[in-house]
């Protein structure tokens, strides 16, 4: 009896011994508000070997890892959408339980409290001050970007990628480091179209331009930046590239056909004019300047009919037009009067 005893009771000595040289890690993964994230990832390596041990936090954010010897360990807990955590050396017990409740912070949150940690001493990351004072500055510019104010933002607008750019460089989070690359095209951008919009030099707008044009070949904001550079330049052949291009993501403009009128009409070609007022005709029947400028073509060939039919067309189309005037005297001419 006494055999039998001694045998049922060595199981519990072997695992009172087990649990003399274990110890065990748990916790809670939370958000700044405090609320459970579930799925985060809990990292447990070694510092004395190469040995590692992923476990994850349960819908309520606990997390429980036993067995583990009582030595020193990393320890980096990683979750979608937030700033990774790292902590070393954590020192498991003998025998006991070590509770680590972690918070882990957005890429925002953890850079605001860089920024505060810097008016206390040295910032954490050198790059996160530049980072926060970068992004403010841009918040500052969009509204007035977006009323179309360019010359009042184009200073914040400077200043934001200038200093972003600095903290990308400077930044030690990995993580935000990555988050800051997009949005330095996207100031980029705001940049380039800024400048060739409000810019005393229009021109330094161009490689801003032509990279964001490069992301996207299809953004018009872009491109009608690059036709106003282009004219800062005197690149008469860059200005009708990107006017074409402008052309073919909306189809025949009637604007851009007869502004290629009178801009040859101008230079002394109404026969050429003649052609770029009638594609506009053709594009929008209803463009009545056009047919008020075909009438001075037509008037000045002496071709009376064109002339007459052009100027009523005109009038009928814009009664209360620029050249309504104009076009009511004409036609009380007698060698229009009288034409059939």
């Amino acid at each position: 009896m006494r055999r039998l005893i001694l045998a049922l009771t060595l199981p519990v000595a072997c695992l009172s011994m087990q649990a003399q040289t274990s110890g065990r890690i748990s916790g809670k993964v939370l958000n700044k508000e405090g609320k459970a994230i579930p799925g985060a990832k809990i990292n447990l390596k070694r510092l004395d070997i190469n040995w590692s041990k992923d476990i994850n936090s349960d819908k309520n954010g606990n997390f429980l890892q036993v067995g583990l010897e009582p030595k020193e360990f990393i320890l980096t807990v990683t979750a979608a959408g937030y700033s990774d955590y790292t902590e070393q050396p954590v020192k498991i017990p003998l025998g006991d339980v070590l509770v680590r409740n972690i918070t882990l912070l957005t890429p925002a949150e953890a850079r605001s409290l860089a920024v505060a940690a810097g008016t206390k001493g040295s910032p954490v990351d050198p790059g996160a001050a530049l980072d926060v004072e970068g992004r403010e500055a841009y918040n500052l510019a969009i509204p007035l970007y977006n009323e179309g104010k360019f010359d009042e933002a184009l200073p914040k607008v400077e200043k934001a990628y200038k200093t972003l750019t600095e903290a990308k460089d400077k930044l030690k989070d990995e993580q935000a480091k990555s988050e800051l690359a997009p949005e330095l095209f996207k100031i980029e951008r705001v940049l380039g179209i800024c400048l060739a919009r409000a810019g005393a030099k229009k021109e330094e707008a161009e490689p801003y331009l032509l990279k964001a044009l490069e992301r996207n070949p299809k953004d018009e904001p872009v491109i009608h930046g690059l036709v106003e550079t282009s004219k800062a330049k005197g690149d008469k052949a860059a200005e009708q590239k990107y006017k074409d291009m402008l052309e073919s993501l909306h189809g025949p403009n009637p604007d851009v056909a007869y502004n290629k009128g009178v801009e040859a009409f101008n230079a002394g070609n109404p026969k050429q004019a003649k052609i770029h007022w009638l594609k506009a005709l053709e594009i929008a029947p209803s463009y009545a300047e056009a047919h008020y400028m075909l009438a001075m073509v037509d008037f000045g060939d002496n071709n009376l009919r064109g002339t007459k039919q052009h100027l009523q067309k005109y009038l009928e189309l814009a009664p209360n037009g620029k050249n309504a005037a104009t076009a009511r005297e004409m036609l009380k001419d007698p060698s229009l009067k009288n034409i059939k």
